[in-house]
């Protein structure tokens, strides 16, 4: 403190002195680091993991966070199967013996043949020749074949097997077969010898009907001699040769018959155009109803294959086939009870959207064990049921999936269906972006000239798929800026997509943006850069927190792909500023101290020291690569701000080519007077409120500001004194 004294001529005099008052504020600020004085505390929670520093302490700032952008899920097919009711009829009947051989079926004597008397033909007697066919005798068969009653015939043949036992050889067996009084089929048998077994064949056409059924036999012979005593004609057996009829009563063999069909398989979402398309389900239900047999005969076994329905390892052998026998046989005018077969893991191939299905059924052989009886059957005599293929849920799908655009999140119904707003909560994904916040009001008015965002993903999807989209940041002023693409650059939307708003308007195509994601590989990155997007604009505004609304636009193409549910789709964004930044208006940082000015002398406190002269001395060193305008507030006890005095321009320290300090700013001094009204007001002060506003210097005089880069190590230190001249009275 300096006094300068002067001798009073009168009883009152007035005195003063010059008084160089504590330093108010003194500090060094690191640009970033991790001590209290620090621009940026970069131990902080807000900031820890927000920086990046290389060798040469240069900074970057890097944030990486998962990003959702909602699922692709509803890009999964839903696929359906027309439930189908089948029958499966027995068709042809076919029929074998007509009688279970336990005997013959009948005869006829010498006598009733040749008309002659039997005992006058014993063996070695000369015979008359015939002298041509005799009169014929009929021999009921059809009381002895007691494996058949009718038939309705549709094609094939009746072999009747007959032995001569009469004694001589027969030149021909003329035979008509008759149903009832009607003669179906005629035949002739030749050269019969004496002893031997012969057959003849009876062929029908459709529509013939057997019943009743007789023989009407007549012999032509030569002279000869008998060979042996007189005896009969015997009809041995009837049997069918490839018979087939429409109708029969009869005990039948077994029968055989098949069915083939198909589903149709739902085209809207999935379409299979190639043998190899299938889907392979996560879940779902395949239920054969119960099954009705309206045939008089049981069928033992029956199975029902499909073919293109196939379990792991998913070949043609692993085909699904659920067989009803045993137990589970179907009973003659009876009933199979309903079966379900659970699909989870099973895969679909349904080549031109078809699921096939075969039926191969094996009737019981009613001619064998006890208790045989006729049959009555008709070949639409059938089995029947339906086949339904339900809730299935698709696990994985390759083939063509139909082109469709699906909305990336929840569609809340309060702003419309399939209407998207950027600022529902409900609907918009958001993506809070730790630190930026805190940043953008740290080092607010900085633009960043390089910097990038990236999208890096994860993902199953195995079909072209673009998104349209917005893609807002909100800055912690609560700034909006949309990223959008560059004028013809991959990102760059130019026809209108309905549906995506902000605040119920339609957002402008050109605050949206599109981009791909590669079906080829199960990862990528989409990098928005300068050149094709206005990243700059979007990042320079420091978004805290990022809005997203979309919809996929998923196969546009129809290529052939796959899909697995659920579709992962997991997006990380990555932010990168390397603190390469001009400033086209002051970046602003601000710092208060306390400084309790209140023993200042002032009139509005009586006091009959008066301050008659003051000013503030600022001396400074920037190693800053900015300039610096220096604000400086005097705050009340209520932080209330009553003076504020501005010193412009601090200057910046050198920078190299590359934008780096290379020479601090060292050793400078500047000051501002005080006057009256100011230094009157200054025993109010309680605190000082430091703002610092970070310009870089602007060598063009454009007013775009040099691109400068930043150390961690950059500093600046400002120092504030105070000078005053207080003036006393003394009485």
């Amino acid at each position: 403190m300096f006094t300068a004294c002067e001798i009073p001529d009168k009883p009152d005099f007035q005195t003063s002195h010059r008084v160089e008052a504590p330093i108010l504020y003194n500090k060094t600020f690191q640009f970033m680091g991790e001590d209290d004085n620090v621009l940026i505390d970069s131990t902080s929670a807000d900031f820890d993991s927000l920086f990046s520093v290389d060798g040469d302490n240069f900074i970057s700032l890097v944030n990486e966070q998962d990003f959702d952008l909602g699922d692709l899920n509803d890009a999964i097919p839903e696929v359906d199967i027309d439930p189908t009711s089948f029958s499966s009829a027995v068709g042809e009947i076919e029929l074998g013996s007509f009688s279970s051989g336990g005997g013959n079926l009948g005869t006829a004597s010498f006598q009733d043949l040749t008309g002659n008397n039997p005992a006058a033909f014993s063996a070695g007697t000369p015979l008359p020749p015939s002298g041509g066919p005799t009169a014929p005798y009929n021999i009921d068969i059809g009381s002895n074949a007691d494996y058949f009653v009718s038939a309705t015939l549709k094609n094939g043949a009746l072999e009747i097997t007959i032995t001569n036992d009469l004694g001589f050889d027969i030149d021909a067996i003329y035979l008509d077969l008759n149903s009832n009084n009607t003669t179906i089929s005629t035949t002739t048998i030749n050269n019969v010898v004496h002893s031997s077994t012969a057959s003849g064949t009876f062929n029908f056409t459709d529509g013939d009907v057997l019943e009743d059924i007789n023989l009407d036999v007549s012999l032509e012979w030569s002279a000869q001699n008998t060979q042996a005593d007189p005896n009969e004609l015997i009809v041995e057996s009837a049997e069918g040769v490839d018979l087939f009829a429409s109708q029969v009563q009869a005990v039948v063999g077994s029968q055989d018959f098949t069915t083939s069909n198909v589903s149709n398989f739902d085209n809207s979402e999935f379409i299979f155009d190639d043998p190899s398309h299938y889907v392979e389900l996560e879940s779902g239900d395949l239920e054969i109803a119960e099954i009705i047999n309206s045939i008089d005969i049981t069928v033992e076994q029956m199975e029902i294959s499909f073919p293109g329905i196939r379990s792991a390892p998913f070949g043609a052998g692993d085909s699904l086939v659920i067989v009803y026998s045993g137990a589970t046989e179907i009973s003659r005018n009876g009933s199979a009870p309903a079966r379900q077969v659970d699909l989870s893991g099973y895969r679909i191939y349904a080549n031109n959207n078809q699921v096939e299905y075969n039926i191969v059924a094996q009737t019981e052989n009613t001619q064998t064990g006890s208790g045989a009886q006729a049959r009555v059957i008709t070949e639409n005599d059938q089995v029947s049921s339906s086949v339904a293929i339900s809730n299935l849920i698709v696990g994985e799908a390759f083939g063509l999936i139909v082109p469709q655009t699906v909305l990336l999140s929840d569609d809340d119904p309060n702003n419309g269906v399939d209407q998207l707003d950027v600022f529902n909560d409900s609907e918009a994904e958001i993506s809070e972006v730790d630190g930026l916040s805190d940043l953008s009001k740290k080092l607010e008015g900085l633009e960043f000239t390089e910097p990038s965002l990236s999208i890096n993903y994860t993902t199953t999807v195995g079909v072209p798929t673009t998104i349209y989209g917005a893609i807002l940041g909100v800055s912690g002023n609560g700034t909006p800026v949309y990223l959008t693409g560059n004028t013809g650059s991959e990102y760059e939307i130019t026809s209108p997509i309905n549906g995506l708003q902000e605040n119920g308007t339609d957002i402008p195509i050109g605050n949206l943006i599109k981009f791909e994601i590669d079906p080829s590989s199960t990862s990528g990155t989409i990098n928005f850069d300068e050149a094709t997007t206005n990243v700059d604009d979007f990042l320079n505004n420091l978004p805290s927190e990022i809005r997203f609304i979309g919809k996929a636009a998923v196969n546009e193409n129809s290529e052939e792909g796959s899909v697995t549910n659920p579709i992962e789709f997991e997006p990380v964004i990555s932010v990168n500023l390397p603190l390469a930044f001009r400033t086209t208006q002051a970046a602003t940082f601000k710092d208060t101290t306390d400084q309790d000015l209140s023993n200042l002398p002032s009139p509005d406190n009586g006091d009959s020291n008066t301050i008659t002269d003051g000013k503030l001395v600022i001396n400074y060193d920037n190693g800053l690569p900015m300039n610096v305008d220096l604000e400086i507030k005097f705050l009340d006890s209520e932080y209330n701000a009553f003076e504020t005095l501005t010193i412009d321009r601090l200057e910046a320290a050198g920078v190299d080519a590359n934008g780096f300090v290379d020479s601090p700013a060292n050793g400078r001094t500047t000051m501002i007077a005080l006057n009256a009204e100011q230094l009157r007001q200054l025993y109010r002060t309680r605190y000082l409120e430091i703002s610092a506003g970070l310009l870089s210097t602007d060598t063009s005089g454009d007013g775009s500001g040099n691109e400068v880069k930043i150390r961690t190590t950059d500093f600046i230190t400002i120092s504030v004194n105070a000078d005053f001249t207080i003036e006393s009275e003394v009485n």
